[in-house]
């Protein structure tokens, strides 16, 4: 699963986002769901005319992902799903005519090398578009500006996501991350918030001090914080220490295995927290994990994966289309995987508003980037915070959902509505 935003606290670029915040809901409630979405048969999009085989000038569409090398898992989740997106899209006459054809490049989990790739899906396959798979995007975000090459959604956690006018997020973006993990703390009752931060990056630490600030401005105090390495045999000492500091919900700013170990501990040792956890790392497994199947809750930057909603269910009968089998992989099934499908769909929407490749054209970069800055408080069926893009200027999108998990069972105790810094 995704390492940036699930392992490294940005502490100050969350923070300085933070400190002014005020959470209010965005839409009105609906009923709880605690049931995974039921496939049925894919719809049609609004870019897509379900007609013969599109014919027109293949809309070349770039991946950049980290597919091997120590983040390896990333692109194992993701690109199938992209590709299930795609396939979806060209079996239903494709966009005005054209099929998509996703060119994947592998960065190995290396800046130099994901530099080389974004520049040759750039200069050598002519893509009109990016999807950002990858920790490494910002070796090449001068390259896509220079281009005029849009990249649209998938890794919303990294900082261009919010500062540049260039990344389109088809989600919730790192700069209000420590509001929605404060909220979803708040919300479930917690009095206080204890942190465990990774060890094996200085950016964990680094967002200790703007973490607890935020939580003096948001009424949540921050009393207790410890590392974790993810190679520690256990994690009972920071278990022991959390619970003799009275801490009432605990955040573990790292990946989802270490979560489940520190539950684990902790639950051995008696102690039972809230956890508060970032939900894109959540996957079907937590449901069934010692410790955080109890009492688990968290922000989700998309609709959570197990909604039962008619786009979630588009998505799901996709998948079981053109990846069979993915969505029985209770680790690779996950909300990042989510962010992969939203971010085609905020591909169509803004190819649609665009007029990408109508009326004979050629499918270009110009109209897609057009669409896209039309888009005006869009949540693509539900799938997306609401989104809006201005021309010109980033485009941080500080809205969430909340998930939470009790008793075994995923619950989403705001319904299908968003909370908004």
């Amino acid at each position: 699963m995704k390492s940036s935003r699930r392992i490294v606290l940005r502490g100050v670029a969350a923070a300085a986002a933070v400190l002014a915040v005020s959470a209010c809901s965005s839409s009105s409630k609906s009923s709880t769901a605690t049931t995974a979405a039921t496939p049925t048969s894919a719809s049609g999009s609004q870019t897509t005319s379900a007609s013969s085989t599109p014919t027109g000038t293949p809309i070349k569409v770039g991946v950049v992902c980290s597919c091997t090398g120590p983040l390896a898992s990333t692109g194992v989740d993701t690109v199938p799903v992209l590709k299930a997106w795609a396939s979806s899209v060209n079996d239903a006459g494709g966009i005005n005519g054209h099929p998509i054809d996703l060119v994947v490049k592998d960065d190995a989990s290396t800046p130099g090398t994901s530099q080389a790739a974004a520049d040759s899906l750039i200069q050598s396959d002519h893509v009109i578009a990016i999807v950002d798979d990858t920790n490494d995007d910002e070796t090449w975000a001068a390259q896509v500006k220079s281009a005029g090459v849009p990249v649209v959604g998938l890794n919303s956690s990294e900082t261009p996501f919010f500062t540049s006018s260039d990344f389109y997020p088809e989600a919730q973006t790192e700069d209000s991350l420590f509001a929605s993990i404060l909220d979803s703390a708040k919300s479930a009752g917690a009095t206080n918030l204890g942190l465990l931060y990774c060890a094996e990056a200085v950016q964990c630490q680094e967002g200790i001090a703007p973490l607890k600030q935020a939580g003096q401005k948001l009424g949540l105090p921050v009393t207790f914080s410890a590392e974790v390495a993810a190679t520690a045999p256990n994690y009972t000492a920071q278990c022991l220490a959390a619970q003799q500091a009275h801490v009432t919900a605990l955040f573990i700013a790292d990946i989802g295995a270490v979560a489940q170990k520190v539950a684990q501990d902790c639950l051995t040792q008696g102690y039972h927290p809230i956890y508060v956890l970032d939900g894109q790392t959540i996957s079907q497994s937590y449901a069934s994990s010692p410790g955080l199947k109890d009492n688990l809750v968290g922000p989700t930057p998309n609709v959570p994966f197990f909604a039962n909603t008619p786009a979630v269910q588009e998505m799901n009968a996709a998948i079981d289309k053109y990846q069979p089998g993915l969505r029985q992989d209770a680790v690779k099934y996950n909300e990042y995987a989510m962010g992969a499908w939203v971010s085609g769909k905020l591909f169509e929407k803004g190819a649609q508003l665009g007029g990408l490749g109508a009326n004979g054209s050629t499918p270009s970069s110009a109209q897609l980037v057009n669409g896209l800055n039309m888009i005006n408080n869009e949540t693509l069926g539900g799938l997306a915070p609401p989104l809006t893009f201005t021309a010109g200027q980033p485009h941080p999108v500080d809205c969430w959902f909340n998930f939470a998990i009790k008793n075994g069972s995923y619950q989403l105790p705001n319904g299908t509505s968003t909370t908004c810094q």
